[in-house]
């Protein structure tokens, strides 16, 4: 079993905790310039500076560090335009298997028969996928990802003129994945 939030996940609720602790403590300094009752403000700084600490402690030891390939702002608010139901999964689970289980794994673990070959190994897709907007798995399925041996399935062969996957069969995998990772995928 694996930490249910990555390191990532940690260190952006620890920077929301620090600014919180900034803004008590910055409201503690003004009561006390004031010769207001400024203790409790303190304490809540205080305490949201522990859950910085805490934060970044577990995401530093305990949680995975699954780091984020780049992915243009507008990329992240694209959605998936096929309907959400078994047939767009099945669809979705065929292709999957046809071009992603090979490194991914017939269940999405990263264990495919070409995995232990990679460097670095593939994404566990059953915990990397919850984790990120159906627009930035679209941008990375389409066009790969950098210094991995993820291909660019949205790329145009020069020989058919067309891509690898078409747009729809893309977000069919997508798709797929998303109930993969819900467990609703059989």
């Amino acid at each position: 079993m694996t930490f249910p939030i990555s390191r990532q996940g940690l260190e952006q609720i620890a920077i929301a905790l620090a600014i919180g602790a900034a803004i008590f403590g910055l409201f503690a300094l003004l009561r006390w310039r004031r010769g207001g009752d400024w203790q409790r403000f303190a304490q809540s700084a205080g305490f949201l500076g522990g859950l910085v600490v805490v934060s970044l402690g577990i995401g530093y030891t305990i949680a995975p560090n699954i780091p984020t390939p780049a992915v243009p702002f507008t990329a992240r608010f694209a959605q998936n335009p096929t309907p959400d139901d078994p047939g767009t999964v099945a669809f979705g689970r065929a292709l999957y298997q046809a071009n992603c289980a090979v490194c991914h794994g017939a269940q999405g673990k990263g264990d495919g028969p070409a995995a232990f070959t990679l460097q670095p190994p593939p994404f566990n897709l059953q915990v990397h996928v919850p984790q990120h907007a159906p627009g930035e798995l679209f941008y990375w399925i389409s066009n790969g990802i950098p210094f991995t041996a993820m291909p660019a399935w949205g790329v145009v062969d020069p020989d058919t003129g067309k891509p690898k996957l078409s747009e729809i069969e893309r977000w069919e995998i997508i798709r797929f994945l998303e109930a993969l990772a819900a467990g609703s995928a059989t």
